[in-house]
Formats: structure tokens, sequence, C-alpha cells
């Protein structure tokens, strides 16, 4: 069984012998190394019976793996990161003589720096998709920090009124508090509704908000843009500078919509798909969630009162630094050749 407490150090046991020598008893010496009673009489009658301060040599069965093993372990993990212990150790055993547990395997991986972590969850981009993601952070690496002061972000998004599409995590003791009220993430058949919205920001500020009673289509998104595109860009004051970013969803490039903007917003960016790590205004999304859960919220009608309130209240800073970051987005699409990054 493993120890369930630290050993004391060779310091502490010599400072112990020595006061013990002095005439000090037990219960003085305890409180001055802050151990039990039970620990300093352990070492004292240790050091008595065996004359020794230090461990005994510990004899364990040696290590079975070797550096050869070693390297086709890691190699393995290095390889394939999904891959499990028994898997592993089921194919050395049968690709050479000696045989290895499971608990061998875990061992050489600890001993390497290479321990168990969930994977984190990131959008899936496809190879078509990565070679345009890179393609697009490449031509735009190097324009000036200022051109994105002029660019209109938008977005659609879906906030759920009960639950969550993530996980909920709470802090609670092991037994019996699993079912308390206050440990419980409500949920409703068939999701109890959602609020679907679209949203813009430039680095000056948030745009309009708009909440979304239908089915989104692309006559719908195209109402949308009619009534709030070009009132937000006054108000941020981008009017006459404004390039448009928004993602390549199937309604933002249908062709109602490609036929409307040359006419009303004839700066729209070329952005590739499957690329939320280049659009700020998911991070707005994000600070938006966590300011609504902070409250408590049962109606539909409830949720969009407080969100807009929430959106306006949404500082400028923030924006703006949202923005300023762009190129270090960038610049890290680049350097993961395409591939998603932190942001």
């Amino acid at each position: 069984m493993a120890r369930s407490h630290r050993e004391t150090t060779i310091t502490i046991r010599k400072f112990i012998i020595f006061h013990h020598s002095s005439g000090k008893s037990v219960r003085s010496i305890a409180k001055l190394v802050n151990l039990s009673h039970s620990t300093v009489q352990y070492v004292m009658k240790r050091f008595k019976e065996e004359n020794r301060i230090g461990n005994k040599v510990r004899e364990g069965r040696p290590a079975k793996s070797i550096k050869r093993d070693q390297r086709f372990i890691i190699g393995k993990f290095v390889k394939n990161p999904r891959l499990d212990a028994l898997k592993v150790s089921a194919e050395f055993n049968e690709k050479f003589s000696t045989s290895i547990s499971p608990e061998t395997v875990q061992r050489v991986l600890r001993a390497s720096e290479l321990h168990g972590r969930s994977a984190r969850r990131k959008f899936f981009v496809s190879a078509k998709n990565r070679k345009l993601s890179l393609s697009f952070a490449k031509s735009t690496l190097n324009k000036p920090e200022t051109n994105w002061n002029n660019v209109l972000f938008a977005d659609e998004s879906k906030f759920n009124i009960f639950g969550s599409d993530g996980r909920i995590l709470v802090w609670r003791t092991k037994k019996n508090e699993e079912l308390n009220p206050k440990n419980l993430d409500g949920t409703v058949k068939y999701g109890g509704g959602c609020v679907l919205l679209w949203g813009c920001m430039s680095a000056s500020k948030l745009g309009n908000l708009v909440f979304i009673d239908d089915i989104m289509n692309r006559a719908l998104y195209l109402n949308i843009l009619r009534d709030n595109l070009k009132l937000s860009a006054q108000n941020l004051g981008i009017e006459t500078t404004l390039y448009f970013y928004q993602d390549s969803d199937p309604k933002h490039t249908a062709l109602n919509v490609r036929l409307w903007c040359p006419y009303n917003c004839p700066q729209n960016l070329k952005t590739p798909p499957q690329s939320p790590d280049l659009n700020p205004i998911e991070h707005i999304w994000r600070e938006l969630e966590v300011r609504v859960r902070k409250i408590d919220i049962n109606m539909k009608s409830e949720l969009k009162t407080v969100m807009m309130e929430k959106w306006m209240n949404i500082d400028a800073e923030i924006t703006k630094q949202l923005v300023k970051s762009i190129p270090k987005r960038l610049k890290a699409v680049v350097d993961a050749e395409g591939y998603p990054t932190k942001y």
C-alpha cells in the first residue's frame, strides 16, 4: 500500500535525537517539529534499536523497461497521443520477447513528463479549409494594424435559457449532495428554448444587437444586414471606410447577399471557412455569456432584456483590445499552419 504521509527529513530526525539526548520530553519535541507524538517516538526507537537515522535500502523489483523499450513506448504516444497503455503494452508484448504491464507503460510516460490530460475541444478544420485559412492569414498578416480599425465584425450566436451546450462544473462534497438543487444544472425537455441573435462590433465599440425570432435563412439574414449594417457603421464612425467581416456560412454567401454587398459594403473581406479564432466577436459572445449567466433567468423575454443590458455595458476597451489582437491571431494561424490556435 502506498504511504499515506510524507516522510520526515534527515535534518528533522537529527533534530529530534539531539533534543531527546538533551533531556527534552516527547511532547515538547513534537511541538517543536510540529509532528505527532507517535512519529517522534518512532524516530527515537529506530535510533536506539538499529542505530540509524536514514531509511533502509529499499529492495524492490528492478524496472523491467530498458532504453530500447522506453523509446518504443514514448515513440508510440508521441506519434498518436490517443493511444492507451493497455494497447501499447499488448503491442510491445507481441513484438518483443520480454513482457511489460500497462502500469509499466504509464511509469515510463510519467518519467518522460508525459501525462494524461483531457483533449482540448476545438473546431474541426478540414485539409482544404486549413489551406484557405493559412493563405488568408499570410495575405493579411502584414497589413497595418490601423486597417483593422475600419473593419466591422459580425456573427450570429445562440444562448440557451435552460442548460448549456457545454459542461457545467460545480464544487460539492462526494456524498448525498449530487441532487441538491444548488448543484443541479436545470434542464427542460427539448432544451427549454433558446435565443438566436446577430451582433456586430468594431475597434471603437459594439454595434447593433438583433434578436432572431424566426428561422434564420438567407432572406432573413439579408433583412438584418439592410436594417443594421449601415446604421451600425454610422454609429461606429466607419461608414466611409467600412470593411465587412463575416464568416463563410452558407447564408452569408448566398446569391442574394452576394448581389447586395457590392452596392452597400463593397469592401467585403473574403474569409476562410472554419476560422472562428480569427473573428474577435467570438470573444464578445463568451463575455456576454459569462455576464448573463450570473443572473437567474427563467423566461425567454427576461433573457432578452438581460442580454441587451449586458451588451450595452460591455466596455469599448474590450473591443479595442480584441481588434488589436488580430495581427497576433494571424501570426498564430501561420505558426499553426492553418490548424486551430489558442484564440
